[in-house]
C-alpha cells in the first residue's frame, strides 16, 4: 500500500476515514434509538399490562365464581389499550405454567397450552419486570409481567409484543442511515477527487519535474496556471530551474577554465623550464665545453687562471641548475623551514630585480600540513611573478600571520595597478591559479587593486586542511 502513488494513498486514506467516522456516527445512532425504541415499547407494553391487570383483578376478586369466558373477553378486549400492534397480546399464566387465558395465535382452550418461559419464569420469581425473550411460539418478543394480587390465585399477567414489529422503526431508521452514509460517501469521494485535483496532481508535476532536472532536463518546467499559491510556486519552481541551468552552465564554464589553466600553466612552466635551459644552463655548459676545448687545444691544461675561470663557470651552471630545481620544487622548506624558504625566494627575487621586498612572519608554522606550505609558497611565488611583469613596482611587503584556525598572506606592492572585477578571472593565469590554490585549501582569495595604486592580495587559508 505505501508503494502506491500520493493521489491513491490520498484517495484510500479519505475513503477509510469517511467510512469509519460514518460507520461510528451510524453504529451509535442505530444503537441510542433502538435503545430508545424498547423504552418506548416497553413503556406501552407496562401501561397495557397495568390496564389489563387492573380489570381482571376487579373482575376476580368481586367473583366468587370464574367465569374463562369473561377472563377471555378482558384478556382480548383491545378497545381500551394502545401499543400491541398486530403481534402484541396479554394472557394469564397459571403457577403450574398452564395458560388461564386464550391465546390470540394458538387455537383452543387456553388450559390446554403450557407457558414456561423466561418472562413466565420471572413473573413468578421476582414479581414485576420486563424482558426481551422468546414467548411459547419460539418467537423472540418484548415481555411485561407481574404477579396478580388476588387472594387464593397464584397467577401472572404477561403482556408481549413481537421484537421484529417493535423495531419497524428502527428497520427504517438504519435503511435510511445508509442511505445517507452513501449519500455523504460519495460527498466525501468527490471532495477528495478536488482536493486530489487542486492540491495532489501539482505535487505529483513537481514530483516529475524534479526527477527530470535530477537527471539533467532542465526544460522540465512545470505548467500550473492557476492563481493559488501552486501557481506561484511553479512560477518559483520554474526561476529555480532557470538559475539551476545558468549556474550549471557558469560551472561547466568555470571548469573548463580551471581544466584550461591548468594545462596552460603545465605548458608555460615547461616553455619557461625549456627556455631556462636552452638559454641558461646549456649555453653555459656549451661556454664550459668550449673552454676544456680551447685549454687542450692551446696545450694550457695546467694554466691557474684559465682553471680558475672555468670553475666559476661550473659554479655558476650548479646555481642555474639549483634555481631551476627550487622551481620546480621548492626543497627549502623542508631544509630551512616553511618561512625561511620564503625568506631566500624573497632575497633571491630582490638579488635579480632589484625591487626591494619586505617579509615579516608572525606565529609557529611547525606543524603545518606540507601542502598548505608548498601551495601557499606557489601563491607567493605567483604573486612575486606577476609583479615582476606587469607591477613595475618597486617596493614589495609581504606578511604571513598565524591565528588561531587560520594562515593569513597579505602581498602589497606599489605597482601601477588594474581595474580589478571578481567575475573575471582572466586578467592573468596568475590570479586564476592563486585563487585556485586558495580555494583547495578551503580558504579565500582577495584582490584589492586600482589604477597608479597599486595591488593587494590577501589569503585566508584553514591551516588545519
Amino acid at each position: 500500500m505505501f508503494k502506491r502513488s500520493i493521489t491513491t494513498k490520498f484517495m484510500f486514506l479519505y475513503l477509510i476515514v469517511g467510512f469509519s467516522s460514518l460507520s461510528i456516527i451510524g453504529i451509535y445512532s442505530y444503537y441510542k434509538a433502538r435503545n430508545a425504541l424498547i423504552m418506548r415499547a416497553t413503556e406501552q407494553l407496562i401501561s397495557v399490562k397495568s390496564l389489563k391487570k387492573e380489570q381482571i383483578e376487579n373482575y376476580l376478586n368481586s367473583n366468587g365464581k370464574i367465569n374463562f369466558d369473561e377472563v377471555d373477553r378482558i384478556m382480548l378486549d383491545t378497545n381500551q389499550t394502545n401499543g400491541l400492534g398486530k403481534t402484541g397480546e396479554v394472557y394469564l399464566v397459571d403457577s403450574d405454567y398452564m395458560m388461564r387465558s386464550k391465546s390470540r395465535f394458538l387455537f383452543g382452550s387456553g388450559k390446554q397450552i403450557k407457558v414456561g418461559t423466561n418472562a413466565v419464569k420471572s413473573a413468578f420469581r421476582t414479581g414485576c419486570g420486563t424482558l426481551i425473550s422468546t414467548d411459547y411460539r419460539g418467537v423472540l418478543c418484548l415481555s411485561s409481567f407481574d404477579k396478580l394480587s388476588v387472594k387464593n390465585f397464584n397467577w401472572v399477567i404477561v403482556a408481549e409484543i413481537d421484537y421484529n414489529e417493535a423495531m419497524v422503526p428502527i428497520k427504517n431508521l438504519r435503511n435510511d442511515l445508509i442511505l445517507v452514509s452513501i449519500i455523504i460517501l460519495i460527498l466525501i469521494l468527490s471532495i477528495a477527487q478536488v482536493i486530489t485535483s487542486d492540491i495532489i496532481l501539482p505535487i505529483v508535476k513537481f514530483k516529475k519535474a524534479a526527477l527530470k532536472i535530477g537527471q539533467g532536463d532542465f526544460d522540465a518546467k512545470v505548467n500550473i496556471e492557476s492563481e493559488n499559491e501552486f501557481g506561484v510556486l511553479a512560477l518559483t519552481f520554474n526561476q529555480m530551474i532557470d538559475n539551476i541551468q545558468k549556474n550549471t552552465s557558469e560551472l561547466i564554464d568555470e571548469k573548463a577554465k580551471r581544466i584550461s589553466a591548468l594545462y596552460d600553466g603545465q605548458e608555460f612552466e615547461r616553455h619557461r623550464i625549456s627556455r631556462e635551459l636552452h638559454d641558461g644552463l646549456a649555453q653555459e655548459l656549451i661556454a664550459i665545453k668550449m673552454t676544456l676545448e680551447n685549454l687542450i687545444s692551446s696545450k694550457e691544461v695546467f694554466n691557474s687562471h684559465k682553471i680558475n675561470e672555468l670553475k666559476t663557470q661550473v659554479n655558476h651552471s650548479i646555481d642555474e641548475l639549483r634555481k631551476i630545481s627550487t622551481d620546480l620544487a621548492p626543497s627549502g622548506i623542508l631544509e630551512f623551514g616553511f618561512e625561511m624558504a620564503i625568506k631566500n625566494l624573497c632575497n633571491q627575487v630582490q638579488k635579480t630585480t632589484g625591487i626591494q621586498i619586505d617579509f615579516s612572519w608572525f606565529g609557529n608554522f611547525e606543524h603545518i600540513k606540507q601542502r598548505t606550505k608548498i601551495y601557499l609558497y606557489r601563491i607567493v611565488q605567483e604573486a612575486l611573478n606577476n609583479a615582476i611583469k606587469h607591477s613595475e613596482a618597486t617596493q614589495i611587503q609581504i606578511q604571513l600571520t598565524e591565528t588561531a584556525e587560520n594562515l593569513v598572506l597579505i602581498i602589497e606592492d606599489n605597482g601601477k595597478g588594474f581595474n580589478y572585477n571578481t567575475n573575471d578571472m582572466g586578467l592573468g593565469k596568475g590570479l586564476f591559479n592563486m585563487r585556485e590554490r586558495s580555494i583547495l585549501l578551503d580558504g579565500t582569495f582577495d584582490v584589492e587593486s586600482f589604477p597608479e595604486k597599486g595591488t593587494t592580495i590577501r589569503v585566508k587559508v584553514n591551516k588545519i586542511v
